[in-house]
């Protein structure tokens, strides 16, 4: 028997090798061709109903169409047969439905709808309950950076710009910034439903001229039915809807990539600060047996350079003709299912990643230079000779130290402008990077408890 299946699909999101590095099994069943097909048949259904309530059909049609479509067994290798001979995506599921339904109920099938309406509000019904996975995994997510916030508020690192040891903070701290920018990202999500979950049913050019004067009465009942948005206005040309819900995913998964690309630095060997979860049957390298690698973080990062890639393609989905455009239309299909597979599976990854962390503090507190310790001294220093002489004299000491490799302490401690005021004692105590933390504790604290 031909099965609709592809044994061997290559390295792809859907290849049975290799998905599981890449999505989750739910999220694939949500955008699997059944699951599309169901989304078809629960629009055609509500229209349906819609229209018999509102006296355009038969009552017993509509009730003929629901229980087809609640009891046929979709033949779907001869819908993917019937796709490609009549180049045609939903005539063959449609021809299906109809000979389905007994009597001449069929015959009221798909009544003043077009092909587009069915598909787009089949997709903004997946969509929808794709989106609810999407953000219950943020929201998982956000408890879990939540945990590791608060157990790690006061584990002393280094805070790094341009590279470079900055100012002391803590891990909690870092874990802060993740988690306050993916409770925003849970926000726009959240925020933007309303907008962009909306019906479809308004004919070939937006008029629904088939349906009469009842047209729009239709449409808000096949929303109300579906639990969907309403617009009296066609958006079947207005890809808005679509361009904002896939650049709002595309800026989560660039933020999540973030957070994996930092995790993937804090492994290096020069760093070695955190390490990701490491299974039993893990490898590393097929050559190097030492080897640990960020394979975790590292694949949350690619995500996220993946979903990038697909923004331009979001908004050139927007650019259609006239009242319909099927070049910019055929997009969908591909760019939808994709972004959502890859922000869910990165989700997953970055979870377990979080979950499993193990955090090397001593190697943070070990890997803090006495350099760090530049701005409190320099604060410590302005009440004697001003910020900006401060500044300067210690610049010099630093540059020196650097220069000639000799230990900071010795060059501050041989400085006229510096002993002055600042024993030796007294400089190694400002070289203490628990006392130079500022709000840091406070921070992590404070946003681990505001996602409890």
């Amino acid at each position: 028997m031909e099965s609709i299946v592809k044994e061997e699909e290559g390295y792809t999101l859907s290849s049975p090798l290799f998905e599981d590095l890449w999505s989750r099994a739910p999220m694939r069943r949500k955008f699997s061709d059944r699951d599309m097909v169901g989304g078809w048949v629960r629009a055609e259904v509500a229209l349906a109903r819609a229209q018999a309530e509102l006296g355009l059909i038969p009552e017993d049609a509509a009730k003929a169409i629901a229980e087809a479509g609640r009891t046929h067994a979709f033949d779907m290798v001869a819908m993917r047969h019937g796709v490609t001979a009549t180049l045609h995506q939903l005539m063959p599921f449609i021809n299906q439905l109809r000979d389905a339904c007994p009597g001449d109920a069929g015959q009221y099938l798909h009544w003043g709808a077009t092909t587009q309406d069915i598909i787009d509000t089949g997709a903004m019904l997946r969509s929808k309950e794709a989106m609810a996975m999407i953000v219950e995994g943020l929201e998982t997510l956000e408890s879990t950076l939540a945990a590791l916030c608060e157990r790690e508020a006061e584990t002393v690192m280094a805070g790094r710009t341009h590279g470079q040891q900055a100012l002391p903070i803590t891990f909690g701290f870092k874990v802060a910034n993740w988690l306050s920018e993916v409770r925003r990202n849970i926000d726009r999500l959240k925020e933007m439903s309303e907008r962009v979950f909306v019906v479809s049913i308004v004919g070939a050019v937006g008029t629904s001229a088939y349906m009469g004067p009842k047209g729009l009465e239709v449409a808000r009942k096949v929303a109300a039915d579906l639990g969907l948005g309403w617009d009296p206005v066609s958006w079947q040309a207005a890809r808005d809807r679509l361009g904002e819900m896939l650049s709002t995913m595309i800026l989560t998964g660039s933020s999540l990539g973030r957070i994996g690309h930092e995790l993937a630095v804090l492994q290096k060997t020069e760093l070695s600060e955190v390490h990701e979860p490491h299974g039993p049957e893990q490898v590393g390298s097929s050559t190097m047996p030492q080897k640990r690698n960020p394979s975790i973080a590292e694949g949350v990062l690619s995500a996220g350079l993946m979903l990038r890639a697909q923004a331009g393609l979001a908004m050139e989905l927007m650019a259609t003709e006239h009242e319909r455009d099927d070049s910019r239309w055929q997009i969908d299909s591909r760019i939808v299912p994709e972004v959502f597979l890859l922000l869910d599976g990165q989700i997953g990854n970055l979870t377990y990643l979080v979950e499993g962390l193990e955090v090397d503090r001593e190697r943070m507190r070990a890997n803090i230079v006495d350099e760090i310790a530049g701005e409190p001294m320099m604060r410590a220093l302005a009440s004697f000779l001003g910020r900006h002489n401060a500044h300067d004299v210690l610049h010099e000491c630093f540059m020196t130290a650097h220069e000639k490799r000799i230990p900071i302490l010795d060059v501050l401690s041989a400085n006229e402008a510096v002993s002055a005021h600042l024993n030796r004692e007294q400089l190694r105590s400002l070289m203490d990077p628990a006392s130079y933390l500022g709000v840091a504790v406070e921070v992590a604290r404070n946003e681990a408890r505001r996602a409890r």
